[in-house]
């Protein structure tokens, strides 16, 4: 157990903490959390010693080992990655070597009783401290963290900086410390390696501090959150999740209780002011002077400026966004999509996830036409209109125009109030948005090309990596905004706290194909835990599968056949009214250009007949659009009809 007492420590004359006391009980998963610049690293740089303070202020165990996962890089010597690892375990090391010497001195002189008792307590004592599983332990975590058996005898030296801060985690956790501070320990991680550190860590039986701004692998480690603003920390017992909700709740009770003060102050302030300088109130007076002292003094936490948007759409698609059938795709021999089908409607949000590498990037791409596929087809559905945002997308800026040039000239009519509100979530506030795009660094690019396609009058957003250059006010923004957006969405992301708060439906690349998913991430990571599960059952089990499959196959075929005739016929309707809507949008949009001419508006009969056609159009679209949403909806009763008697099957 790890004990802080009072601490109090300032760097010049900015107090970083004020006064802190912290109880790290064992076997506990903490998430230290706060602003940057609150003071986490220099804490944890404190819990080590690096810096160096009264000793009363951290105490604990005599034997108590602490390992500390910095954020920046560490220095090693020049060995292989397998020895690097291994040297976690210096004392097993050494103990070791004490063995080999011991042993090959027996072997000179046989007649060395005390030094055979010697090598049997120093070979109980390695088989205790796990030196004989050691090697393998230590492989098990590298493969873990993402390295091949073909690196374990690497130089450590051939590797990046990144992949040398695997190695000194892989190195911490062998060295199983009872305690384990890890300050942003996802940043030099893909997903596999993530996911895999974070079941490893849910096993771990010491206690664990973890600094991250990756809100999803706090909120599937943490037990209890604690928070690290203005030199106080504030203790919230339970994951992300819960201290959301609960800070909000707790700023309300802050709120309410200020302003019970504050009237009970004004209250007695009035009264002693009346009453002052009566003499037969004097007592009463000194006594309410008494009360006014004792009030609580409560000071509200500063209100973060909070700059939200909402975009929504112009105009809307119909129910059939995106359709995939039978596509391959490949850039040279290997293909990196195979027979791929999909289908995307309209107001879903979709996450495409799988590894670096399976082709999430190639498919957007493939979407919006920027590559072509050399078998199948893409579709789009009628009046849909894309948005595309990746990183590359910042080649397409004007350099030569500013940023709130460069945002209003591609901006919805009706989001043009909105640019600079826009701007400043991406913090681009006051003359800055007046700054040429040429001067600005690749991340304020980014920014600017993300505001671009937020604005655009697009009803099908495809983001990839949208949050990569954002801070945590303006991912919150972001997440604000996308879960209000009407339109259909796919997000390309690694931040899946982002992901869990906005998809519904989340689409795997693997190995060529593509696996489907309906919920959140949270919902596809439990869907594919059953999955796997499901794939280990025994070739008998399989055996009767596929009867059952057959079986369920033929069961949904026919009742697929049911319903055929009626689907038909409603297929049939929504496309006439589709057409009706299409030919009375365009005569629409024709009277209105034909208004504004000066030759028509002159003519007062004239105006007077195009007014009259024209309110007569935005009636009948009107009753075609209800007309349309009838059908639909029957279709949608009789689609849902079908999926339940399928999920009976």
């Amino acid at each position: 157990m790890l004990q802080i007492n009072n601490l109090t420590f300032s760097i010049g004359e900015r107090l970083l903490f004020d006064g802190i006391s912290w109880t790290v009980a064992k076997s506990k998963r903490l998430a230290l959390i706060g602003p940057n610049g609150a003071g986490k690293t220099t804490l944890f740089r404190i819990i080590t010693g690096q810096i160096q303070l009264d000793a009363k202020a951290i105490q604990y165990p005599k034997d108590y080992q602490i390992g500390y996962l910095p954020q920046e890089e560490v220095a090693f010597s020049d060995g292989n990655i397998l020895q690097t690892v291994l040297e976690g375990r210096q004392e097993v090391l050494t103990l070791s070597e004490k063995i080999e010497k011991l042993r090959k001195e027996i072997s000179i002189n046989h007649d060395q009783d005390d030094k055979l008792q010697q090598l049997g307590n120093l070979e109980h004592q390695y088989e205790t401290l796990g030196g004989y599983r050691l090697e393998s332990e230590a492989k098990t975590i590298l493969a873990g963290l993402g390295f091949l058996e073909t690196d374990f005898t690497n130089s450590i030296s051939t590797f990046s900086g990144g992949w040398r801060m695997r190695v000194y985690l892989a190195r911490l956790l062998l060295k199983n410390p009872d305690l384990l501070l890890l300050d942003e320990p996802t940043n030099h991680l893909d997903l596999p390696s993530l996911e895999w550190l974070e079941q490893y860590l849910i096993k771990f039986e010491g206690s664990i501090i973890i600094i991250s701004h990756d809100r999803f692998f706090i909120d599937r480690l943490a037990q209890e959150i604690f928070e690290l603003e203005n030199g106080k920390l504030e203790h919230y017992a339970g994951n992300y999740h819960f201290y959301e909700k609960e800070k909000v709740k707790r700023r309300e009770l802050l709120i309410k209780r200020y302003e019970q003060i504050r009237e009970e102050k004004e209250k007695q302030e009035r009264f002693i002011e009346r009453f002052r300088y009566k003499a037969t109130k004097a007592a009463q007076v000194q006594s309410r002077v008494k009360q006014l002292e004792k009030l609580e003094q409560i000071q509200l936490p500063t209100e973060k400026k909070q700059i939200e948007f909402k975009i929504s759409v112009d105009v809307t698609s119909y129910k059939d966004v995106l359709d995939i059938r039978d596509l391959s795709f490949k850039y040279d021999s290997d293909w990196v999509l195979e027979d791929i089908n999909l289908n995307i409607y309209r107001e879903e949000k979709v996450a495409l996830v799988g590894i670096n590498g399976a082709g999430k990037t190639t498919l957007t791409r493939l979407i919006v036409g920027q590559l072509a596929p050399q078998q199948g087809t893409i579709t789009l559905g009628e009046r849909t209109k894309i948005g595309y945002y990746a990183q590359h997308q910042v080649d397409t800026l004007n350099l030569e125009n500013t940023i709130y040039d460069e945002v209003a000239s591609t901006v919805a009519k009706e989001h043009i109030p909105n640019i600079r509100n826009v701007l400043g979530v991406f913090q681009f506030t006051g003359d800055e948005v007046y700054k040429p795009i040429k001067v600005l660094s690749g991340g304020e690019k980014a920014r600017v090309s993300l505001a671009k396609i937020l604005l655009c009058p697009v009803n099908f957003l495809i983001m990839d990596e949208p949050t990569n250059h954002l801070d945590m006010a303006s991912k919150e923004a972001l997440e604000n905004a996308l879960a209000f957006y009407n339109g259909t969405l796919i997000l390309i992301s690694h931040d899946r706290y982002f992901l869990d708060k906005l998809v519904n439906r989340v689409i795997e690349l693997d190995n060529k194909k593509l696996r489907l998913f309906e919920g959140n991430y949270t919902d596809y990571l439990a869907g594919r835990e059953r999955m796997q599960a499901q794939e280990t059952v025994n070739i008998s089990e399989k055996d009767s599968s596929v009867k059952r499959s057959r079986d369920l196959k033929r069961q949904q075929a026919e009742a697929r056949q049911a319903i055929s005739k009626q689907r038909q016929i409603l297929d049939k309707d929504i496309k006439i009214w589709e057409n009706k809507i299409e030919e009375l949008e365009t005569r629409k949009s024709d009277l209105e250009q034909e208004m504004l001419l000066p030759e028509t508006y002159q003519n007062g009969e004239l105006i007077a007949k195009l007014q009259k056609e024209y309110a007569a159009v935005k009636i009948e679209l009107d009753n075609s659009f209800q007309k349309w949403e009838a059908v639909q909806t029957e279709m949608d009763s009789l689609m849902e009809q079908l999926s339940k008697k399928l999920d009976s099957l």
